[in-house]
């Protein structure tokens, strides 16, 4: 930064009194006078000429007080800068989103609240499509990350961070377009008899009960387990013909499958995961996409 002596010598360049500057900026006269003589014996240059009709620039001190102008000027507008910098740093929110339509159903949120809060930033973390990584993100809450946002991932992510609930999509199927399903925009539980349905293993208490309603109301089901969902299990249920246990924010996220709607009642959370002790930026953050109008959810 520039020296602040500077603004000494600019106050008793305008007043043209060392007793006139110190009683304006609060120096007593001696400490002024003191700063003055020391900053002008330092760069080897007479600043002001002293005579009994009082002070005035030299030719030289002219010169020099017009640059300290500009170096005070720049100096001003470098701090300025920073400042708003830090305040915009401050408000960043660094979101953590996958690639499929999931992440594109927050983004449309995202945009809402940012129309309501332009002084929030959000920087988006690309997430990869596994149960490996949206775990490995939400580990990195706090550090790496601020905010993942996930179909609901179970009793782990919870024992690891706070969870907002913020929509409710239905579970549906997805059908390969060979199925005889894909004609239909809706079916009955009961239509599912005798199929091979592709099902993540038990321990989401969501897709665990549409698991039960399905044994219940269809004769001769094969579930067929899987991990945790991935672009891969709609590839091979593309090619083997198997039906997809899947959810409403992953509607025709596949070429080849048709999204299909059940006629039940079962839905699965839609979440914001976020540090138990989050800060107050975050916080508001959720709050303002908790709030979204309910004429206005997307889910």
């Amino acid at each position: 930064m520039y020296d602040k002596r500077l603004d000494t010598l600019l106050a008793v360049a305008e007043y043209g009194s060392f007793n006139k500057a110190a009683k304006e900026i609060g120096y007593s006269t001696p400490a002024l006078i003191k700063q003055v003589n020391a900053f002008e014996a330092e760069i080897g240059i007479s600043i002001f000429d002293r005579s009994n009709k009082g002070i005035c620039l030299t030719s030289n001190g002219e010169c020099f007080l017009e640059d300290a102008k500009d170096i005070i000027a720049q100096c001003n507008m470098a701090v300025d800068e920073a400042k708003r910098r830090e305040k915009r740093e401050s408000k960043l929110i660094r979101l953590g989103i996958g690639g499929a339509r999931a992440g594109q159903r927050v983004l449309e949120r995202c945009h809402r609240v940012f129309l309501q809060r332009t002084d929030m930033n959000i920087q988006l973390i690309p997430i990869v499509d596994t149960y490996e990584d949206f775990l490995h993100a939400i580990k990195s809450i706090g550090t790496d990350i601020d905010i993942v946002s996930s179909i609901y991932m179970g009793e782990e992510a919870e024992r690891l961070c706070s969870c907002t609930i913020i929509g409710n999509p239905n579970l549906c199927l997805s059908v390969p377009y060979s199925d005889e399903l894909a004609d239909r925009d809706i079916v009955d539980v009961s239509e599912l008899s005798g199929r091979r349905i592709r099902i993540r293993r038990p321990g989401n208490p969501y897709i665990d009960s549409a698991r039960e309603e399905i044994a219940e109301s269809a004769i001769g089901v094969e579930f067929v387990e899987f991990e945790h969902y991935s672009i891969g299990i709609f590839n091979e249920c593309a090619l083997r013909g198997d039906i997809l246990l899947s959810k409403e924010i992953w509607r025709d996220v596949h070429p080849s499958m048709k999204t299909v709607d059940v006629r039940w009642n079962k839905t699965v959370p839609y979440c914001l995961y976020y540090a138990k002790e989050p800060t107050e930026d975050v916080r508001s953050f959720v709050e303002a996409i908790r709030s979204i109008p309910e004429e206005s959810r997307i889910f």
